[in-house]
């Protein structure tokens, strides 16, 4: 991807009776410069000015001294700063009716190094960052710029990547500058690749570099939690090609994570069972992957889950609410029959009339054995089968 530099010219924006001079400074990263503000339209306001951005007083600063109604005095002083903005100079806070001067602030390259090696993501593409304080914040301060990439090969053939990169800005900061590029060939990243890097920017010197791209792999894990129980946890991972060195670590969510414990995941099993939790508790599960051991750690992927209460696993158990439900009937079918053989033999006590009466002292009748035998039989509870 190229960036190419068009030196800022005047515009519209100044109008004729106002002027700053001068209206194009290019200037050190470390300098100070002049300037004199004019309006030649006679008022009662007086100048002012102020940068097209935000800069820190610690990079820029700005003085100003009024000359009189009609002119002001301007200074700037860099420090460290390198980048492009603009001066404005106007009255009335009008900025729109002002003028304006170009500021280009320049500084040496700098020294270009790799700050750490390649790394390849999900086989699918490769990033290296470069890092070059001097260069990254021009770009970041809006300078434009143009780079070039080109791969030691023997020939066009045996290229391992394809010629077009692409360069991530918004990943890039003030110290770093990261690139992508695509393999020639889907899925190989071969070791010993040297790129040479060429780096051009306005008013600087071009700055050159050659760098080893031996990748280092990164890997995504991608995985899925499911609670099964009040301190089970189910974890689903989804398989990777090729295998990989993976590790796991599961801490509760409120415990700080510099107490975490990593330990090896097996990369022939797609499910994992996670016990001895909580109930009712939640949980931080993370998992980070590297192609081999010695590669640098890979970045860790996160997730949280909650365990079942137990009063949640219980009613998610459909096994055990069959068994009660069944239980539950057959307690209610057997109450009601020994309500209804309650309620026949209750009938039979009240309106059955005594069988062989004899006739005691007191004149109170009495029951035969042979009748008083039937009642318990019939009034007995009912036998349960074995």
């Amino acid at each position: 991807m190229n960036f190419c530099y068009t030196e800022t010219i005047t515009t519209e924006f100044r109008p004729t009776d106002i002027e700053i001079r001068p209206h194009i400074v290019i200037l050190n990263s470390t300098s100070t410069v002049n300037f004199t503000c004019f309006n030649y339209q006679t008022n009662n306001s007086s100048l002012e000015a102020s940068l097209s951005k935000n800069i820190s007083s610690n990079e820029i600063k700005l003085f100003t001294n009024p000359l009189n109604t009609t002119a002001i005095h301007i200074r700037l002083e860099s420090t460290n700063y390198v980048g492009i903005f603009y001066l404005l100079c106007y009255s009335n806070g009008e900025q729109s009716k002002g003028t304006r001067a170009d500021i280009i602030v320049v500084a040496a390259p700098g020294v270009l190094q790799l700050a750490e090696k390649c790394r390849v993501y999900d086989r699918q593409y490769i990033k290296c960052v470069i890092r070059a304080p001097t260069i990254a914040r021009a770009v970041q301060n809006d300078f434009p710029v143009r780079f070039e990439f080109k791969e030691a090969a023997n020939s066009p053939e045996h290229m391992a990547y394809r010629p077009q990169f692409k360069f991530l800005r918004n990943e890039s900061n003030y110290e770093n500058l990261i690139f992508k590029w695509q393999p020639a060939v889907d899925g190989e990243f071969p070791s010993g690749v040297r790129m040479q890097m060429k780096a051009m920017l306005p008013h600087f010197e071009p700055s050159s570099y050659n760098f080893d791209m031996t990748p280092v792999f990164r890997i995504k894990p991608r995985f899925n939690l499911r609670a099964i129980s009040s301190n089970q946890v189910e974890m689903s991972i989804t398989s990777l090609n090729p295998s990989a060195f993976c590790e796991k670590t599961v801490i509760p969510k409120l415990t700080a994570t510099s107490n975490q414990t990593w330990t090896v995941v097996e990369s022939n099993r797609n499910n994992i069972l996670i016990d001895n939790l909580s109930p009712d508790s939640m949980y931080h599960i993370c998992m980070k992957c590297r192609q081999i051991y010695s590669d640098p750690d890979g970045v860790a992927e996160c997730q949280e889950i909650k365990t079942l209460s137990r009063l949640e696993w219980f009613l998610q158990n459909k096994f055990f609410i069959i068994v009660i439900a069944i239980v539950v009937v057959l307690l209610f079918i057997a109450g009601l029959i020994y309500f209804f053989r309650r309620k026949i033999c209750n009938g039979k006590k009240r309106y059955k009339q005594p069988y062989y009466p004899t006739i005691i002292p007191g004149g109170r009748y009495y029951r035969s054995i042979a009748d008083i035998t039937e009642v318990i039989d019939q009034c007995a509870a009912p036998e349960i089968l074995s």
